[in-house]
């Protein structure tokens, strides 16, 4: 069922994991979705991925946490689709595996601009886009590190956090022009590339293997697995609907029990 039939999506860092996950979903809903990445290979292939569902894409090499290329990002989507509804941020590095008496400054630096920066960023220029839609969707992809204590990971943690908190104030800017913002809290993913690098930083800094790590982090699931990337992006979607309409200001756990609040 295309229930984004006419709808314009950037979704950040899309070119793997859950951000092409998110967009592959989105796409098969009938909306245009614009991916970016950083290198034009990874980018290439998921366009390509798109375009074999049928979707309509628009592929963008970029650096989320660049405002020039965030601008080129923007006035591109506009250029190519006419308009912008939904704006999905998923882009983000990994900085875990420092205590905060040995992280380096360029560590805690490059983390915070990846994570927070450029969600404001990203924010600060489709903003002026998505109020003139009727319908206007704001996602943020957070991390349990901003809910759950989590050492050796505080660089992480405090730019997820800092999402909860510009979700919040941005749900209570925009409201006034019917358009939502909510954040998504996706448990662990061990098996894409962004996942395998949190948890080899772990298992390092906790001594342990990281199969030990993977093991443990699911026995602490309440349903004793972790959510597939599928299970995010049809989250994704239906806060993108219109079944979603009344949803703002919130934070969804999608992370099998791993947190609860």
């Amino acid at each position: 069922m295309n229930v984004m039939n006419g709808r314009v999506a950037i979704v950040t860092g899309s070119t793997a994991g859950i951000g092409y996950a998110i967009a592959e979903q989105l796409a098969r809903a009938g909306a245009s979705v614009v991916v970016n990445g950083r290198t034009a290979e990874t980018l290439k292939e998921a366009e390509s991925g798109i375009e074999m569902l049928g979707g309509k894409v628009l592929g963008i090499q970029a650096d989320a946490s660049s405002e020039s290329d965030i601008k080129t990002i923007v006035h591109e989507t506009v250029s190519y689709f006419g308009h912008i509804d939904i704006l999905i941020n998923n882009a983000a590095t990994v900085g875990v595996g420092y205590s905060v008496d040995n992280m380096p400054n360029e560590v805690w630096t490059d983390v915070l601009d990846a994570n927070l920066t450029s969600v404001f960023l990203c924010c600060k220029h489709a903003i002026p886009q998505i109020k003139q839609s009727e319908f206007g969707r704001i996602i943020n992809i957070g991390g349990l590190s901003g809910k759950n204590p989590l050492p050796f990971a505080a660089a992480d943690a405090v730019s997820k956090a800092g999402i909860l908190a510009l979700t919040r104030v941005l749900a209570a800017e925009l409201g006034y022009y019917n358009v939502t913002v909510n954040t998504v809290i996706p448990g662990f993913q061990p098996d894409t590339e962004t996942g395998k690098k949190f948890n080899e930083g772990l298992a390092e800094a906790f001594n342990i293997t990281p199969q030990e790590s993977i093991d443990a982090t699911r026995s602490r699931t309440l349903l004793k697995r972790f959510e597939t990337l599928d299970e995010i992006a049809k989250t994704v979607l239906f806060l993108c609907s219109d079944a979603g309409a009344a949803i703002t200001g919130q934070d969804l756990n999608v992370n099998c029990g791993l947190a609860t609040h």
